[in-house]
């Protein structure tokens, strides 16, 4: 047990659920709050415990206390590779793993190869793919997904149809693919922040109409597309704001392309409650050329705001809300096109339309229902993991 210092944060019980998501941001997320809310169940449901084996970065952070209080605990992995793996292995032993849950696709193989050494059930999750299928990653997939997949992998979960496409033409076994939608946390918006006081901290006119757009990955993101559309937007009329949200990388990208920043814009980095972020806004654009599932398109739902998405396979699922409005992707004329009716109806009309799409987005993506589904899968693996009297490695394939 040289690798594996942490002690256990969390209450012991007689098994335990490896999540390996390797999350090291500096927020919660809504990621992170619905394994919790998983953790919490799990335990409920089958007396598991949870550990979560975090990434290099997470050491220290605010949110570690909030593992803590959901009765889970957790490590900190800080190096890939061979390291990761021996890391998992070791606290699977401590913990007594049951089932290896990796997500994120960077601690696939090794959640892989120590499942199979323990002989425990494992679980891969992907949250995102790739829009180009090329070469080299077909190369890589002959080995990942047309081998050890098929081999070490007990199922793929993923949370969209196309990602399902994808993982199929990346041969994977058909047959263990389960598309599950990410939830939204709900809860975490049902005391809104004063609309006044969130202006005032982003630095927003109090009675400028706000468009909020996420730019941290801005190519991606289309933070361009975002830029243009409010450009011509602005030059029609004096009454609106885009806030955009990132950090460095989007910084550089809009140094770069607007020398100039125009007077409608406002930029801020992240902020740890996202409730802050919508509270600010009147409408919330995607502008995403692509996505695996867009989050932030079911919270800004869940905050009651409109929302305009591009109409990338990843937000497909979002085009069922109520009012939703769809553009072309890459399409700036068409995003502002969309904006500006939602712009000229007035405050009552947008709050009417979004209260209503809030509660699509409880009862479509909620996290009870989320807690059921994974359940269920977790209900298939756990019986046989439950038959072995304790991890025990086995002999090499």
């Amino acid at each position: 047990m040289a690798g594996y210092r942490e002690r256990r944060d969390g209450p012991v019980t007689s098994r335990s659920v490896i999540q390996v998501p390797l999350w090291n941001s500096p927020y919660l997320g809504n990621f992170m709050e619905c394994q919790l809310r998983l953790a919490e169940e799990v335990r409920s449901r089958f007396g598991y415990g949870t550990h979560f084996v975090l990434g290099d970065g997470a050491q220290g952070q605010a949110w570690r206390a909030d593992v803590e209080r959901a009765g889970a605990s957790a490590s900190v992995a800080t190096t890939p590779g061979s390291a990761l793996r021996q890391h998992i292995i070791e606290v699977a032993e401590a913990h007594s793993g049951a089932l290896i849950h990796t997500h994120f696709s960077a601690p696939d193989l090794a959640g892989a190869s120590a499942a199979h050494e323990l002989g425990i059930p494992c679980i891969w999750q992907a949250h995102t793919g790739f829009d180009v299928y090329r070469l080299p990653q077909r190369a890589k997939d002959v080995v990942k997904m047309r081998i050890i997949a098929r081999r070490r992998v007990d199922r793929l979960l993923v949370v969209s149809p196309w990602l399902a496409d994808l993982t199929r033409r990346r041969g994977a076994p058909g047959d263990r693919i389960h598309v599950i939608p990410n939830p939204i946390a709900t809860e975490r918006f049902s005391e809104a922040p004063d609309r006044a006081a969130a202006r005032t901290r982003l630095g927003l006119s109090p009675d400028a109409l706000v468009v909020l757009a996420l730019g941290w990955w801005p190519t991606v993101k289309g933070v361009d597309v975002f830029v243009d559309a409010l450009d011509g937007i602005a030059a029609r009329r004096g009454d609106v704001e885009g806030l955009l949200v990132g950090e460095e990388d989007m910084r550089a990208f809009l140094d770069e392309r607007l020398p100039r920043p125009p007077p409608w814009l406002r930029v801020t980095g992240f902020v740890e409650d996202a409730a802050w972020l919508f509270a600010a806004a009147d409408v919330f654009v995607s502008a995403s050329r692509h996505e695996g599932q867009s989050g932030a398109i079911g919270e800004a739902l869940a905050c009651g705001l409109p929302v305009v998405m591009s109409d990338i396979p990843g937000s497909a699922e979002w085009a069922a809300a109520p009012h939703m409005s769809v553009f072309p992707s890459e399409d700036s004329a068409a995003l502002a096109a969309r904006l500006e009716p939602i712009l000229a109806a007035s405050p009552d009309q947008r709050r009417a339309q979004g209260a209503e799409a809030a509660l699509w987005v409880t009862a479509t993506h909620g996290i009870d229902a989320w807690c059921e589904r994974m359940s269920a899968i977790y209900a298939e693996l756990l019986p046989v993991a439950t038959a072995r009297s304790e991890p025990s490695r086995a002999p090499a394939a």
